[in-house]
Formats: C-alpha cells, structure tokens, sequence
C-alpha cells in the first residue's frame, strides 16, 4: 500500500497508517479512528499500532475504549518501555490524588480496568522500581486496594522499611521509612494479616518503633526538617493536642506528611497490638474520660497481683507509658508554666517560705489563669501524668522497664518532658531537686522558653528560703522579658490565688509573668523590710514596688508607714527618682508633721546629711574670707 505511493521517503505500511490517523484526527475523528481499526485488523501484534490507537483513545476522552486498550496492551506486550512509561504515570497520579483534569482522566482509566488486572500492574510496576521509598509506594498502594495482597507482602514490606531506615541513618525516628512502616504499613498488617503467627516480642518492638515514632512527630515545630542526616534536633512542644498535624518529612508530599489525628492513632495501634498479644482489656479505654481511665489502669495493676492471674506488667507498661506521654505533652501553643502560688488570707508578701522543709507532704491545688485555654483538660492531663509516673515507679519490674523504653527513646533529649519533669518536681514541693533539674538542662533550652525556666528556678529558691537568690534569678526574669508598649490595666491579669498550697497556671507572657514576679520581688523584700532590723534601702524598695497594682498592697503600705514612725526616721535617696503614687507622697508628707511623728525622713535625691555637711564648709570658709577682710 505505501509502495505504490509516490513519497521522497519510504516509510512501513504500519507507520503509513498511524500517520493517516493523526491526519485525520484534527478534522474527522470518525476516520481516524477508522484507520486506527483497519491498522489494528492488520496488524494485531504491532505494539506501535495499538499504543498510538490508545493515544487517540486518550485524546478523544474515551475512558472505556482507552482502559481497554491499555489492558490488551499489558497482557500482550509485557516488556515495551513505552507501556511500563505509561503506567507507572498513571499509578503515579493515583498516589499523588490531585485534582487536575489530565490526571482525574487518568485515574478513570485505570478505575475502568479489571481488578485483576489492576493488581498484576501494580505488584509489576513495584517490581521494575529501583528506589526503594517508591517501591515501597508501589506496594502500599497496592495492599490498600487489594487487602488480600497484605498476608504475602505486608511482613516483608515492614522488614524493607525497617532495613532501609537503618542503612539510612537518621538522626530522627520522624523520616520518610518510619512515617510509611507505623502510620501506613503497620495498621494494615495488624488488621488484615490474620494468619500468621509472630512472636510476641516482634510486636513489642513495633510497638516501641510506632510510640517513639508518634510522640516525636507530635511534640515537634511542624517547619521543622526533621530528616536531615547528621543535625540534632530539638522537639519543642507546639500544639501537640490538635486533631490534625503536619510536619515536614524530607521525601514524603504534603499529604503523605500529614497525620490524621496521631494520638488517636497510636491508641489505636496500641489496641490492636493488645487484641493480637491477648491482653486483658475493659472495652476502649481511651474514649474514657481521664478518672475511668485510670480506675481502669488501677483495676488491672490489682488484678495482675491476685495469685494466679497470670503477669500483666507488659499491658500496664505500655498503657501507661502512651497515658503517661499522652497527658504530659498537653499544652498550648503559647509556652505555659507552673510556679508557686500565693496564699490568699494573707497578704501575698506575708506568705513565708518553707525554710526548713525541702520537700512538702501536701497535695497542692493547681490553679489556672484565666488566660489558659482549655485549662481543666490540661490540668486534669497533668494530675493524670503524675500518677502515671507514680505507677511506673511503684515497683522494681515496672520501674525497670520503663526506664529501658526510656533510654531508647533518648528521652533527655525531649525538651518538652524536661519541662514536664519540672513541673512534677514542683507539685510535689521538690524545690531543691527542680533547682538541680533546671540547671542541668538550662543550658540546651531554646530561648523562648529561658523565661521559663528562669521564673521557676526563682520560685523554688523562695520557697528553699533563699531570697537573694530568688530575687536575683527574677531580676533576670523582668529583663529578659520583650519590650513593648505599657499593657493597660485591662491585659494585666492577677495573679491567681488559693487558700492553702497551690501551684498557679498561666501563659509564659510578659502580662502574667510581670504581676508575679513583682509579688516575689515584694515577697523577698518584705522579709527584711518589716523585720525587727532596721534596713531602709529594702523599705524603700519594697516601698517603690508597692505602687504597681495600687492599691492591692496598701495593707502593706501601712505596716511601712508604722515602722518608719516607730524608727522615728528614714533614709532612702532613690524615693523622688521612683515613688509618683500621690497617696504615698501624701502619706510621706504627713510623716513630718506632729500628727505624724515628725520623722526624720532623709529622701531627697542628695542626702539631707550630704547637704548640711556641705553648707556646713561653705560657712567656714565664709567666716574665714571675714576674718582676713
């Protein structure tokens, strides 16, 4: 047929006609297609034929035609580049589950193929893969179509990833291998890959690759690299309560670095590890509230010791472990902190700190600021922590263990449990040990949450009695905070009181931390201040301190005005740089008079003394130029 044409350039019959097809397809897509049809007729077994018929398919958006063709294809030219080129696109876009119209049209091609077919393409195109990430891909996405391919290739895919994490080296458990093994691979294998037996301890070691794996990627900036070979990483705590979480894993997409609901998740796995070991569970503890929770962690720990009941430390291991960092990770996105709080009938600068006790036996009440979102979840999340921990410690078997699962998660490195261990210190009136804990790690703590730990520390050296210390430390607190603007009255929340011992909550910012940390400063000064020593320089300065929130301190106010009167005198040279109070000003004045007690008050900005010593030689060289005149 093309022979007898009159050409420059021969060309094959087969190629003559795909060329008239194209020809045709611009102006009579009927006749191309006829032409397609003949060349097919003629030539079944050309590869080149029945790719370009399916092109046309394509371009015409014929979704049937084109998955039928792109089937014959598979089955009868199994080696063509071409063919393998094509398909892995479309598995591809299915991956990538985009919105475009090119790669919707794809996804209904390979949607109208027959599922058997479906599946041999893609346990083939995993096959030709070279990289492992894409192989595992391939896989994954195969398993999820087809359940039944997760008993032959679900154990062996988990043992890829795992292989490859380690031949990888991360510096983080959050990368590309883990993400797939315990948030895609894992689930699937526990659900769908009933039949085969494994070894106990083989789910543990799951179990502890998808607890470190969570809570890292939890805890941790959603910007953050976390792939990176070679960089340590911090894991600051941002949000860690949100349903949805995101963080950047180098070589996974948005999507695939996206974890609905990780908590939800990992209590989950921990169930379905539980069903296949055959724990002793009570229906879903983790949809209960926190007190049934932990009724149900006791019930079980009093079971496990009854004779004959069998051991059941791994189940209360593990549950409490993931309770345990579930409820000491809540927090806000804005840093949070828990410092001593301030008795309310009394005065806050009459509280007195525990000089001779360095540890108490009470239970504080925890009191949160209004400012604190959410503030019965998250203190009702640290009472859980605690005795979580308290269990976890409360015999040599459990204690053991959980400090194993400790030190393979390199948990010093959590900043974010640091945090928490400090604040378990100060609930239980610790202060010298949540000094020693704040000074190990201080150094490592990012700038943001210096503050923190700067104000805490002030507060367990108050409470140990050591108040030059404590005002030292809050000194460093007032300087570090941001300058800004003066916040009004309105953004400046009091600080939070209680009847008897209690720990305050409240944001770490500069409108909460200021009004607590100016009551400590008058804490400190009042102890010398009011004593029966006289030591004006701390008067005054307690003095200059009482003007901020006035006249909340005015009860103390009197009590210096009473001894001032009592000393029958005053010196305090910085009090006209610093006191604008019109009371005390006023109060200063009728100090002078007889009604007062005619004080001696020596507060000008140069001393009374200083002046009359001056004068004093002023008029003896005076009376010396008189003398020789």
């Amino acid at each position: 047929m093309a022979a007898s044409m009159n050409v420059d350039v021969q060309i094959s019959d087969e190629d003559w006609l795909v060329s008239r097809a194209r020809t045709c397809m611009k102006s009579d897509p009927f006749a191309a297609k006829s032409w397609m049809i003949t060349a097919r007729t003629l030539f079944p077994k050309n590869f080149t034929i029945q790719f370009e018929a399916y092109n046309l398919e394509k371009i015409g958006k014929n979704v049937k035609e084109a998955a039928k063709l792109l089937e014959e294809m598979f089955v009868s030219f199994p080696s063509e580049v071409r063919l393998w080129s094509e398909i892995q696109t479309i598995l591809e876009v299915i991956q990538c589950d985009t919105t475009e119209t090119r790669n919707v049209f794809l996804t209904e091609i390979f949607a109208a193929i027959s599922s058997h077919t479906q599946c041999q393409m893609l346990l083939n195109v995993a096959e030709k893969i070279n990289d492992t990430l894409d192989q595992c891909r391939m896989l994954l996405l195969a398993m999820r179509k087809f359940s039944n391919l997760v008993n032959e290739h679900g154990l062996k895919l988990l043992e890829t990833l795992h292989r490859a994490e380690r031949e990888a080296k991360f510096s983080t458990p959050v990368n590309c291998y883990r993400k797939l093994f315990v948030c895609d691979v894992l689930p699937l294998v526990l659900q769908k890959c009933k039949t085969v037996e494994l070894a106990t301890k083989q789910y543990y070691k799951w179990l502890n690759m998808a607890i470190e794996f969570y809570v890292i990627y939890i805890t941790q900036s959603p910007n953050q690299s976390t792939a990176s070979i070679g960089i340590p990483q911090s894991s600051d705590l941002l949000s860690p309560t949100k349903k949805i979480k995101k963080v950047y894993i180098a070589r996974l997409n948005d999507k695939e670095s996206l974890v609905q609901d990780p908590w939800g998740n990992l209590l989950k796995l921990l169930h379905h590890v539980g069903s296949r070991i055959g724990w002793d569970e009570e229906g879903d503890l983790f949809t209960q509230s926190r007190d049934l929770q932990w009724q149900q962690v006791i019930s079980l720990y009093n079971r496990s010791k009854q004779p004959g009941a069998g051991s059941h430390n791994k189940q209360i291991l593990y549950t409490t472990v993931v309770l345990f960092l579930e409820c000491s990770s809540a927090s806000n996105s804005i840093p949070l902190v828990m410092i001593e709080g301030f008795k309310h009938e009394q005065s806050p600068e009459q509280y007195q700190p525990k000089v001779k006790k360095a540890k108490t036996d009470s239970t504080p009440q925890i009191i949160a600021s209004n400012c604190v979102t959410d503030s019965q979840k998250i203190t009702q999340s640290f009472l859980m922590a605690f005795k979580c921990y308290e269990l976890l410690n409360s015999t040599p078997d459990l204690q053991r263990e959980f400090l194993g699962l400790c030190e393979s998660w390199k948990m010093e490195t959590w900043s974010w449990m640091g945090h928490y261990q400090t604040d378990m210190l100060m609930y239980q009136g610790a202060f010298q040990d949540a000094v020693e804990h704040l000074q190990n790690f201080s150094s490592t703590t990012p700038g943001s949450m210096q503050i923190r730990n700067s104000i805490q520390m002030a507060c367990c050296y108050f409470c140990l009695g050591k108040l030059a210390k404590a005002c030292e430390m809050v000194l460093n607190v007032i300087k570090d905070l941001p300058d800004g603007q003066p916040k009004s009255e309105a953004d400046i929340e009091p600080v939070a009181e209680g009847t008897g011992r209690h720990l305050v909550l409240t944001k770490c910012t500069d409108s909460q931390i200021l009004p607590y940390s100016i009551e400590l400063l008058l804490s400190c000064f009042k102890e010398r201040a009011l004593s029966s020593k006289q030591d004006d320089d701390a008067l005054g300065h307690m003095i200059v301190l009482l003007q901020y929130d006035w006249p909340k301190q005015g009860s103390v106010f009197l009590e210096a005005t009473k001894k001032i009167q009592t000393q029958g005198s005053f010196t305090y040279n910085l009090f006209f740089n610093y006191v604008v109070n019109i009371d005390i000003l006023e109060e200063f004045a009728f100090l002078k008079t007889p009604d007062g007690g005619k004080v001696n008050l020596d507060i000008l900005p140069c001393s009374t003394k200083l002046i009359a010593h001056i004068i004093k030689k002023f008029l003896t060289l005076i009376l010396k130029n008189i003398k020789k005149e």
